[in-house]
């Protein structure tokens, strides 16, 4: 079955790119007129908890799921790009000699022994070539691997194949996130930025740093929002996902007393602290959108809100660490491209603090990073698809990257 797939990065014009998430699955399929990108179908399901934390009944849950969610959402044709989980999916650097493509493809498999979490045999293995690097005095090319149990991509392609769709690509979360914002951030000065994309997930974090469409670094940490929501559900002794909700909520809470219920969110607004003396800017499409908060006593919430952050401390400076490392590595291999800005995406980009204060500790501009920026004035899905266009949405930008992926011409592969 593998032989059906073209490519994992795969050109093309508007198919839907679906995006399996730890807790939601999302599709969306994005066309471009004149230019400009416009989202014209789009839907999303919750995955069950009991569901979540086994595979087999997940991917069953991802075959039922996706028939329905395909007639709901009116997209257009059967044509599809899959993104391989980022669960399922592992990243790893190697420091190889310079050497020719077909000849690093054959040397992979065994300079990736030992350093994944599964047989090299019998994964699927994809590579970028980041640049050229310098160790023990001696040239060499950074290479990023990305692999996927090929066992994982027969389920995938199994369950597309049950809902009758043609899957004309495999994605992986890295390009499909750096697709989704070289279209979206494309001033001219942003193609001479280097990000590092933090997509924030359920059970674990990506960082990705990349500069205009090229991927320089790419890394999965096992700390995700599960982390915070079981501290904070052990000190409270609550459900956890009623820890979960209470961290979002007290998180885009109002500071002062006298604030309305709710907390004013700009479409892709700067929140880093080297940012914070500067005017708002915004890509287009951004309006102020309220985040609801419960109607408690201002003094409550702020109660509340001191004692979650207290103790998410912990798992919090513990991401941060990493980020740093994330950080000193690729400045290290490419130290004439250092970070310059965060982009926060995932579901656990909506918690607005946890964002500022990750920013605050790596003392870097940062933002929300909100696909939907450039295309809220033109799209006309509903909230019925799971995108409150209201709001800045970082959890659809690998549905809407995967989307927006085969338009973009001479994407590295």
């Amino acid at each position: 079955m593998l032989s059906f797939v073209q490519s994992w990065f795969v050109p093309g014009a508007n198919p839907v790119g679906i995006d399996i998430g730890a807790e939601c699955l999302r599709l969306a399929q994005v066309e471009k007129i004149n230019g400009d990108h416009r989202l014209i179908a789009a839907a999303s399901a919750e995955i069950p908890l009991k569901v979540r934390g086994n595979p087999a009944e997940r991917m069953a849950y991802f075959a039922r799921t996706l028939k329905e969610l395909w007639a709901r959402g009116n997209f257009r044709g059967r044509r599809a790009v899959l993104a391989i989980p980022a669960g399922e999916t592992a990243l790893q650097h190697l420091r190889l000699p310079r050497m020719s493509d077909e000849t690093l493809q054959k040397a992979l498999p065994w300079e990736s022994r030992g350093k994944l979490p599964f047989d090299p045999a019998e994964a699927s293995l994809r590579h970028i070539i980041a640049g050229e690097v310098y160790q023990d005095h001696e040239p060499r090319n950074e290479v990023i691997l990305m692999a996927a149990k090929n066992a994982v991509i027969e389920q995938l392609l199994s369950a597309a194949a049950s809902a009758r769709l043609e899957v004309v690509g495999m994605n992986v979360q890295p390009k499909a996130l750096v697709d989704c914002f070289l279209n979206i951030y494309r001033r001219k000065a942003d193609a001479d930025i280097t990000n590092c994309i933090v997509d924030i997930g359920s059970s674990a974090t990506r960082a990705i740093v990349a500069r205009g469409g090229k991927i320089l670094f790419a890394r999965s940490i096992p700390i995700g929002g599960e982390d915070f929501s079981r501290a904070v559900a052990a000190e409270l002794q609550i459900r956890l996902d009623e820890a979960r909700q209470l961290r979002i909520v007290l998180s885009n809470a109002p500071d002062e007393e006298g604030d309305r219920d709710g907390i004013p969110v700009m479409s892709s607004a700067p929140i880093g602290p080297t940012l914070q003396s500067r005017a708002i800017e915004t890509d287009g499409g951004g309006g102020v959108a309220t985040i609801a908060a419960p109607h408690v006593a201002p003094a409550q919430r702020r109660h509340r809100r001191s004692m979650v952050e207290q103790v998410v401390r912990e798992p919090l400076e513990r991401l941060a660490e990493e980020l740093t490392l994330c950080r000193r590595y690729h400045e290290a291999a490419f130290p004439e491209r250092p970070i310059q800005r965060l982009i926060f995406v995932g579901g656990e980009a909506r918690n607005r603090r946890l964002c500022q204060s990750l920013a605050k500790e790596l003392d870097l501009a940062a933002q929300i990073g909100d696909p939907m920026a450039r295309m809220s004035r033109t799209t006309e899905i509903g909230i019925e698809s799971g995108i409150d266009r209201r709001c800045p949405q970082p959890a659809w930008a690998v549905a809407i990257g995967s989307s927006m992926g085969s338009l973009v011409p001479g994407s590295e592969p």
